[in-house]
């Protein structure tokens, strides 16, 4: 199952955070996430497909322009998936780097955890 896992992963990173239609991004998380689903930020919890859609919404109204991409290919050990990414303007340096940690439950990630890299100190 690990081998359609790792590009559950991508999809999630490109059709449900990249995608800027609500109505899409919803039906991206209705195959992608388990309807009890997690969603963890830095601090915030958010419970539930219709609450992750609309947090993903505020993500992007707040990085007009900005698309994510992906670092490399999405890693999964047994139930557990990583993946790096990056946010910024197409075609420029990333504004943001990060990592997603996800949880799977019967083929569909059940929690989502994303950490923030620190921006590099002079």
């Amino acid at each position: 199952m690990s081998d359609t896992l790792g590009p559950l992963m991508e999809r999630n990173l490109l059709e449900v955070f990249g995608q800027l239609d609500t109505a899409h991004r919803a039906v991206a998380i209705a195959e992608i996430y388990t309807a009890n689903c997690t969603f963890f930020e830095s601090g915030e919890r958010i419970v539930g497909r219709d609450a992750l859609n609309a947090k993903i919404e505020r993500i992007l109204q707040e990085a007009p322009g900005f698309v994510f991409r992906a670092t490399g290919p999405a890693e999964v050990n047994h139930d557990l998936g990583r993946l790096h990414w990056r946010l910024g303007p197409a075609g420029a340096p990333p504004a943001v780097t990060g990592m997603d940690i996800a949880i799977f439950e019967h083929g569909r990630i059940r929690a989502l955890y994303t950490f923030l890299d620190k921006p590099a100190s002079d």
